[in-house]
Parts: C-alpha cells; structure tokens; sequence
C-alpha cells in the first residue's frame, strides 16, 4: 500500500488501488458518510475479538467462530470495501480481483476512514512528553 503525501491529505485525493491488476481511484468519504461506515467496522472489529476467544473446550462454539472467522467475515470485510468505494464497479470487480489485492485495498480505505485514530496517538504522546 503506498504511503499517502500530507499534500495528497490535504487535497483529498483519491487513494489509488490495484484491483484485478487494474488501477482505480477511491474518494475520501466525507465526515458523515464516513462516520456511518467506521460503525460498521467497528462493529465487524467486535465480532472478531468475540470470536477469537472460543477454545477447544466447545466444539459446537469452535466450529461456529471457524465459520466467521473463514466465511462470513472475508464476505463482510469486501462488503465495507465496496460501501466505502461506492464509485467502483463492484460486479466487474469482483470476476478480476483477488482477496490478496482486495485486502491491500482496504488497509489504504481504514486508513483514509480512521486519520483521526492517529492523530489522537500522537496527541497522546505530545502530551506524555
């Protein structure tokens, strides 16, 4: 994933990823639309912390957690790609791209999505100093 410029922040350019061996350009979610899609992962982020602590102990559980954790949430992380590259041709996409690709994407989306998650970070560590 390429590392975006201050300038390119500042801008708002597109993010540009690879998909499908292709180059497509997503667009910043404004405040609002963003805020609804970073609920979204939030709660995807749950169901993986709930999931990632079923044991051996339960088979049944095990099982169930293997399901999400292997199906359901790969489905459910392309989903959040797409809602946040609303502009993208999912469909057309989809017949090209690999997960591997789709994966790098959206590491460069939660990026975009969250900017103020690192802000805070290093306004903690200015604060410690």
């Amino acid at each position: 994933m390429a590392i975006r410029t201050e300038e390119q922040k500042i801008a708002q350019a597109p993010l540009e990823v690879i998909l499908g061996g292709e180059v497509y350009k997503i667009r910043p979610l404004v405040i609002r639309d963003s805020r609804e899609w970073r609920q979204k992962c939030t709660g995807l982020m749950t169901s993986l912390v709930a999931n990632a602590n079923v044991t051996t102990d339960n088979p049944d559980a095990l099982g169930t957690a293997m399901g999400v954790l292997m199906v359901q949430m790969p489905d459910q992380v392309i989903d959040l790609f797409f809602e946040y590259a609303k502009d993208l041709e999912r469909e057309d996409i989809e017949v090209v791209a690999t997960e591997a690709e789709i994966a790098e994407a959206f590491l460069g989306v939660f990026a975009l999505a969250f900017p103020l998650t690192a802000s805070l970070g290093k306004a903690m560590g200015k604060l410690s100093q």
